[in-house]
């Protein structure tokens, strides 16, 4: 299978960094991991937690938990078998969902660090297949993951729709080792307000 194809998005890094900590960016970061050439669609994210020094002095972190707060949902593709259960590390959260593939697709060479990942809540799909699944209703499919010394990082993906351009924002959640969680939907956005949508 094929991978994704990388693009410079130094720029758009630079700006979404700079946006969100309402600072100047010392310097760029590049992706310490390879994009997998697919994830797992497996529902939508509730809520993201970190811990960022947006608005404050370098190194003085406070913790955040952005909630999602748009009228379209937030999906969440996930690297597989990568989620456990929080209070249950050893224990693997069963999921369904259709594949996606990443190839050809553009993905940034460069992202905006946002902060230290804390947790996810993720409504997940709970019946059908894995082709036409379903998420699940009230609190059935609700789970919370962590990821040991993991990051919070953001970037863009570019799209082409009838001869137009555009950069749709996301976030991710990766550490050295690879992406572990991405996160996207028509109204997450990276501001000055910290995330939204």
């Amino acid at each position: 299978m094929s991978r994704p194809r990388i693009i410079d998005a130094k720029d758009a890094a630079k700006s979404m960094r700079e946006t969100f900590t309402d600072k100047k960016s010392k310097n760029r970061k590049s992706v310490p991991f390879t994009w997998p050439s697919k994830m797992q669609h497996v529902g939508q994210c509730l809520s993201v937690a970190y811990a960022s020094d947006k608005w404050k002095t370098d190194g003085e972190y406070e913790l955040y938990k952005h909630l999602h707060d748009g009228s379209s949902p937030n999906n969440a593709l996930c690297t597989h078998n990568v989620l456990h259960f929080y209070d249950s590390q050893s224990e693997r959260v069963p999921v369904i969902g259709p594949d996606i593939s990443f190839s050809g697709v553009p993905m940034p060479r460069e992202f905006a660090v946002l902060g230290l990942f804390e947790e996810v809540n993720l409504r997940l799909f709970v019946s059908g297949d894995d082709e036409h699944p379903k998420l699940g209703r009230g609190d059935d499919g609700i789970v919370k993951v962590m990821f040991k010394h993991a990051y919070l990082g953001g970037s863009v993906v570019r799209w082409s729709i009838d001869g137009e351009q555009g950069d749709q924002p996301f976030i991710f959640i990766y550490d050295k080792n690879g992406v572990y969680v991405i996160i996207f939907g028509n109204d997450l956005n990276v501001e000055k307000d910290g995330i939204v949508g």
